[in-house]
């Protein structure tokens, strides 16, 4: 039976409610789910269709007049501990757009089309479908783009991404470069400053390359004047005009035309990245034991005993919040046959300090991690 994620629409009929639905289907679609598999509930069918022990995101469509609709619906969900997320036009007038019971949370500003994307990720996250940390890699010439970059580093951690940046991401005392590289494996999408000498450096040359090879989606913003040379071609292209400028920086409507291209780049990226694991996996095991991916992009695996081991993968470095995520997801399956769990990743240029402190983990945890390198060798143990 296909898993039915809730997502539910009340209050005031927003003129942008079917932007909201085409990027959240286009997304969905990218992370490897049926259009089945979402059920968008409004007033007309929730309370003959909403399961309370089914995945649910809510969006409470707020307005400034204070006529709230759709309060009893909202008291039931918020009974529920479902997830709620206010959506005002000016979150300056937020006290009197919205209902008592949600003044307490924090609400999301919708004034026009350029937000949608990222708020179709915040109800992706709320899902799970998406995980929780946003992280990004600004790459630059740094005699070419800091201005650019410290803008971007700026603007995007406004909008709630951990962005890293040279200059400003490495504490003192940390090794450069491997840091430097263990925050590019565990980034959503790599944000690529593509100014005419940037291939020119072996820094930047090597950031490009390892993006490339570890599948991550890059956002190339291409200088006026300048164009995407061949070894950048993977990525996606958006060429900058002299008059996105504003003396060193850009000016503010396209860095948010920079921000939305982001939000919508990520699902995209990391669908990628986790589908290269899942490949990765089935190789492996392919001819030497029973493994099925299933519509979550989840993997069980079969053992000669008839027992079942639930495989998660896992894109970037394992947090605390994952190991939770997969306890959720596994007590959704509900089989009384299932054993072990485990969270597949990929290690590559993670530090040895984080995989040391995940086999610590390993001893204490009831789920499990394995790295993609050791799949042939872990099959052969269960």
């Amino acid at each position: 039976m296909v898993t039915k994620y809730q997502v539910i629409l009340i209050g005031d009929k927003n003129s942008l409610i079917g932007n909201i639905l085409e990027a959240l289907f286009r997304h969905v679609a990218e992370l490897g789910l049926n259009k089945e598999s979402i059920l968008v509930l409004q007033d007309s069918n929730f309370y003959t269709e909403y399961k309370k022990n089914a995945p649910a995101f809510c969006l409470y469509f707020g307005n400034t007049i204070g006529e709230f609709k759709d309060l009893c619906i909202l008291d039931s969900l918020l009974k529920d501990a479902t997830l709620v997320l206010p959506v005002v036009t000016d979150l300056n007038e937020f006290g009197k757009s919205t209902p008592a019971s949600l003044k307490n949370i924090n609400g999301f500003e919708l004034p026009s089309l350029n937000e949608v994307e990222k708020l179709v990720a915040c109800i992706l996250e709320g899902l799970s479908l998406l995980r929780l940390s946003r992280r990004l890699f600004i790459s630059y010439k740094r005699d070419e783009s800091s201005s650019v970059a410290i803008q971007l580093f700026e603007k995007l951690e406004k909008n709630g991404f951990d962005v890293f940046l040279d200059t400003h991401s490495i504490r003192p005392g940390e090794p450069f470069q491997e840091e430097l590289w263990h925050r590019m494996a565990d980034t959503d999408v790599v944000v690529l400053l593509n100014t005419p000498g940037f291939l020119k450096s072996n820094w930047t040359t090597e950031e490009l390359a390892k993006a490339n090879s570890m599948s991550i989606g890059i956002l190339q913003l291409i200088w006026p004047g300048h164009t995407l040379e061949r070894e950048a071609e993977i990525s996606i292209p958006y060429q900058l005009k002299n008059s996105d400028f504003h003396e060193n920086t850009l000016k503010d409507e396209t860095a948010k035309i920079v921000v939305a291209q982001i939000e919508s780049l990520r699902a995209r990226s990391l669908a990628s990245r986790r589908d290269n694991i899942i490949t990765e996996f089935i190789s492996s095991s392919c001819g030497k034991i029973k493994a099925d991916l299933q519509s979550e992009k989840f993997i069980t695996v079969t053992s000669s005993n008839g027992k079942k081991h639930i495989v998660i993968p896992t894109v970037g470095v394992p947090q605390a919040f994952t190991y939770n995520q997969s306890i959720e997801l596994v007590s959704r399956i509900k089989s009384n046959v299932v054993v072990d769990i485990y969270l597949l990743y990929d290690h590559r240029n993670i530090r040895e300090k984080w995989l040391k402190h995940l086999d610590w983990l390993d001893s204490y945890l009831p789920i499990k991690s394995i790295k993609t390198v050791d799949v042939e060798q872990w099959l052969l143990t269960i």
